[in-house]
């Protein structure tokens, strides 16, 4: 089990940790707010209570989520369906997190640190970095600790799912079965309808020309603003903090350990996995299998070659891993041991843990070295530079929302007090947002609120990223207003054109496929509709050799009856029209496909099976659960 989150280190847990860090706490005031919900209890689950706070927090965050992705302010009618999505994930959560307790599923602090050690935004040249941690727990708005029990949280409901995830298999009648339709091939004819001629015959009268003028919407040019704005920004902020005589070397020497260079191996593994709770006969029977490929690597056999070739029907519990740089204390104890013991280039027997056996080979090594300040001095007080700055620049946000807010009808009186330059932008519309920090997620949102737009006040404060933030204003509003036709005349003409010689083709398409469906040959036709019908044998569904449009129309066809095809027919995005007629279906033999193949067809019906057992899961345990929800706190 564990292994298995180990190798998900760079995908569920980069998310988790990210998803934490990318939706910084820094909502001026909130913190107040916090403090007071800190004892008002929003959700009880099975007796476990849910704070107001970290409803609020949860709630925030994924308002914060939702303005980010949307691109556009958080209207009146969507806040309660936030406030919905968030009681429904802590309940779900909180559920889960039981779920795994009763269960046993409990993950310590030295197996997190280890994870964590490998995630890449708290890592640097030199491995990993603690400060760079305890700025993203800061950034969170959670301290250290109360960061590192969120990781702790999400890796034992990870160990849930993965467990949930392990019971289920995939039976080989259903194999069989997904593989033959996913796999089969389509004989077919197909033949295209050129709408090109039809638009050079097509003249659209100035009426229809008005009317499609007039339709509601087009041809408008879009609504405009003209933007000041201010940016506080942690880079400016860094390049301007003062740094006193012998600051450097005391800030060095207590953080020396963030700039040791550990030692790293690049290691490579056949593991021979063992059962929970093997037998000795079975542990017997893994040993020998592990030493019967120890054998062939010390021939110098490709080890990926090892385990394709001769694992024999031990397939299923051996396999191939490469890693990338490991530090000390991210392998099982008796692998780390080993590896960290052997040189460069050498390989290990079989070495046993509760995974299994081992084979482990170092490819390459670094590190190791001690850092000086005199070496890496650039460095060291770029960091030094950057932690003062973080701590000035959590107050200044403070303040210039609090100046920004109080003089709502100008930015000067901030720019003033923090020293801030006033910018500018070119006109910006919702569809256009320009370029550079005006066109970033939630700039014109916020500059086509009503509270900015309608009232003339300030934005609320902006985080742009991690480092920069920005308040904005209206300094000019063009509104919308619809293009003088005789600028448009020529885009409408062409428009006309191609819709109605689009439809003239479909029309003519649907034709053909009528007198197809009434036992007309597509010879006869060919002759009285000047159609050039092409042939294609052998087709897959991921065929790249026929039209995309034809080949989903001729998956979508279904599958002929006997004597009797099958036929479609769909247009193209050019205007033309595609007849389609399905000869035969051959349907896949799993006894004659590959193994990549079937296993790539095992891996979807896996996912299916287990996306449904922990959706099954999870409903059973809302089911059975004793839930309040305190909806006059929220």
């Amino acid at each position: 089990m564990l292994q298995m989150i180990r190798d998900q280190v760079k995908g569920w847990l980069a998310v988790v940790i990210f998803t934490i860090m990318i939706i910084p706490f820094a909502f001026w005031g909130i913190n107040y707010y916090f403090e007071q919900g800190g004892g008002i209890i929003a959700i009880e689950v099975n007796g476990e209570e849910i704070t107001l706070a970290d409803f609020q927090r949860a709630y925030q965050d994924m308002r914060a989520q939702w303005q980010s992705i949307s691109g556009a302010p958080v209207m009146e009618g969507t806040e309660p369906l936030i406030k919905q999505r968030v009681t429904e994930d802590l309940i779900q959560v909180e559920l889960l997190v039981q779920a795994g307790k009763k269960a046993g599923l409990y993950v310590g602090d030295e197996e997190a640190w280890r994870l964590i050690r490998q995630v890449p935004a708290f890592n640097d040249d030199n491995g990993f970095n603690m400060a760079m941690f305890e700025v993203a727990a800061s950034q969170s708005g959670l301290t250290p600790p109360g960061f590192l029990s969120r990781i702790k949280r999400d890796m034992a409901v990870e160990q849930l799912r993965n467990a949930v995830f392990a019971t289920e298999f995939v039976t080989q009648p259903e194999m069989s079965g997904y593989s033959g339709i996913l796999y089969q091939t389509r004989d077919l004819s197909y033949a295209m309808l050129s709408s090109d001629e039809l638009k050079e015959t097509i003249e659209p009268a100035d009426e229809e020309i008005q009317s499609y003028y007039d339709q509601e919407g087009r041809f408008m040019e879009p609504e405009r603003v003209r933007l000041a704005y201010l940016v506080l920004s942690l880079a400016r902020i860094a390049e301007e903090v003062y740094l006193e005589d012998g600051e450097l070397e005391t800030w060095f020497d207590e953080n020396r350990q963030n700039y040791e260079v550990e030692e790293t191996r690049k290691v490579k593994q056949i593991l021979v996995k063992l059962p929970e709770e093997p037998s000795e006969e079975t542990v017997d029977e893994m040993k020998a299998k592990a030493g019967e490929l120890y054998e062939r690597v010390r021939q110098g056999q490709d080890w990926e070659d090892i385990v394709v070739n001769h694992s024999g029907r031990h397939e299923d519990a051996i396999e191939f891993s490469e890693f990338g740089f490991l530090t000390k204390g991210a392998m099982e104890p008796e692998v780390d041991d080993v590896v960290f013991a052997m040189g460069a280039g050498e390989s290990s027997e079989p070495i046993q843990s509760g995974l299994g056996f081992h084979i482990m080979a170092v490819d390459e090594i670094q590190g190791g070295t001690e850092a000086t300040l005199d070496s890496i001095r650039e460095e060291v007080e770029q960091d030094l530079r950057q932690e003062k700055a973080a701590q000035q620049l959590y107050e200044l946000t403070d303040r210039l929302a609090a100046l920004t807010y109080e003089s709502p009808d100008t930015l000067e009186v901030a720019a003033e007090e923090l020293g801030l330059d006033i910018q500018t932008s070119d006109y910006l519309s919702r569809e256009d947002p320009g370029a550079g920090i005006v066109s970033e997620p939630g700039v014109i949102s916020a500059a086509f609120s009503d509270e900015v737009l309608l009232e003339g006040n300030n934005s609320e404060l902006l985080e742009l990223d991690n480092d920069r933030y920005m308040v904005l204003r209206v300094l000019d509003h063009l509104t919308s207003f619809k293009t003088h036709l005789d600028d448009v005349r020529e885009e409408i003409i062409t428009r006309l054109k191609f819709e109605q010689a689009r439809d003239r083709t479909r029309d003519k398409g649907e034709t053909v496929l009528e007198q197809l469906r009434q036992g007309k040959s597509k010879q006869e036709l060919a002759g009285e509709f000047s159609l050039n019908w092409l042939t294609a044998s052998g087709i897959t569904q991921d065929d790249e050799t026929l039209n995309r449009a034809v080949l989903r129309a001729a998956f979508r066809a279904g599958v002929p009856e006997t004597g009797q095809p099958a036929y479609n027919g769909i247009s193209l995005g050019t205007g033309d029209y595609a007849v389609v007629i399905i000869h035969s279906v051959a349907r896949a033999d799993p006894d004659n496909m590959e193994n990549e193949e079937l296993n790539a067809v095992r891996r979807q019906l896996l996912q299916a099976h287990s996306v449904s057992a922990w959706a099954g899961f999870n409903e059973n345990l809302q089911t059975y659960a004793d839930i309040t929800v305190y909806e006059d706190s929220l």
